[in-house]
């Protein structure tokens, strides 16, 4: 399968790049174009423009742009006959542009071949422990008997809690600094509005929640309400403030008519790196995922009883494997989820997109 990349900045290095080399992917298939010609990361051949890189035929388009860069790209592939055509998180930076994608995915001919694209949406461990054992790729801590069903309608969910807590460093001054999700070193990019935690890492958050609640029959009703945003040391956004990122949000809501909340951090500091969800059942049930390490580890806890299971490896690799490329592409194995999935994320954008406007009021 041929790939183009169209962005070429550091999720290319950092998760892309390293996710093809375990899933074998030939460097001699990739294929990318960026505005910034220093942009040229190993493994993948430059393109000189746009027009380019789409006359190589490729069989599927990667948009890995910065956001606001997504709806204009992806209109322009549009026009080619480019079959698959995957669009980063967020897959646009404004109501705007959400409404015009709309727009577009409006012709079934668009919509088919649309993906709106997180990696968390391949974080489906509770989901699975929710219908009984989990896959096979999981690890048990011990050798567990059959684990019954926990889930046995909708009105079993009390709530479903999500999380995104960033390890954080310091800098020179004292002050909290971002670290790379993938490397672990210094973020030197300046982080402006829309780039805060809101639509930064809650899109995660959400896509990890609303792909566990629909594995188990919840609708896409979403609801968000935010409780608390501040930025990088502390202070709160105020109204009209239409630069500062926010480093930290504390958000609540109803997913489908099940109560959620999400806490989000990019300035968690050293004690930081929980990433996940708990599912709350009303009997006292909690099924949990979170990341520790380079590990995914899965939990269910009912009464005193803790069982565990752990997945190693990275997520983006995980989740190519599974929905994105070869056999197990979603585009080949299931091509009518591909809309659905599509609108789950512009559902879950518009949501927190809509926040930023409360919070900062009309921009």
């Amino acid at each position: 399968m041929k790939l183009g990349f169209i962005g070429l900045g550091s999720v290319i290095d950092t998760a892309w790049l390293p996710a093809l080399q375990r899933l074998n992917i030939s460097p001699a298939q990739c294929f990318g174009f960026d505005v910034d010609a220093a942009r040229a990361p190993a493994g993948i051949t430059r393109c000189d423009s746009l027009e380019a890189l789409l006359a190589t035929q490729p069989d599927m388009v990667l948009i890995t742009t910065a956001s606001l860069a997504h709806l204009p790209v992806l209109e322009q592939v549009l026009q080619t006959a480019v079959p698959r055509i995957v669009v980063e998180k967020p897959v646009a930076a404004t109501l705007a542009q959400l409404a015009r994608l709309q727009e577009l995915l409006a012709r079934p001919e668009h919509a088919s071949r649309v993906l709106a694209f997180d990696h968390w949406m391949a974080r489906d461990g509770v989901a699975q422990l929710a219908h009984g054992d989990p896959d096979s790729d999981w690890q048990p801590e011990a050798a567990y008997s059959l684990v019954s069903t926990p889930i046995l309608s909708l009105a079993d969910i009390a709530k479903i809690e999500g999380y995104l807590l960033e390890p954080s460093g310091f800098n020179a001054q004292g002050e909290p600094i971002a670290l790379n999700f993938a490397t672990g070193e210094p973020d030197t990019r300046q982080l402006r509005h829309p780039d805060g935690v809101i639509v930064d890492i809650g899109t995660h958050v959400l896509a990890m929640m609303h792909e566990t609640l629909a594995a188990v029959g919840v609708n896409n009703q979403l609801r968000l309400t935010l409780c608390e945003a501040k930025d990088r040391l502390g202070n709160a956004i105020t109204p009209g403030d239409v630069t500062t990122a926010e480093g930290s949000a504390h958000l609540q809501g109803e997913l489908g008519g099940i109560p959620l909340e999400i806490w989000l951090n990019k300035y968690a500091g050293p004690a930081g790196g929980q990433k996940g969800i708990r599912l709350h059942l009303h009997n006292g049930t909690v099924l949990s995922q979170d990341r520790r390490g380079a590990q995914d580890v899965l939990e269910i806890w009912q009464d005193e009883t803790v069982k565990r299971w752990t997945l190693d490896g990275p997520i983006y690799g995980r989740c190519l494997g599974r929905f994105i490329l070869g056999a197990n592409s979603i585009f080949a194995r299931m091509p009518e989820q591909v809309s659905i999935l599509t609108q789950r994320r512009i559902a879950e954008v518009t949501a927190l997109l809509q926040l930023q406007q409360q919070l900062r009021g009309p921009h």
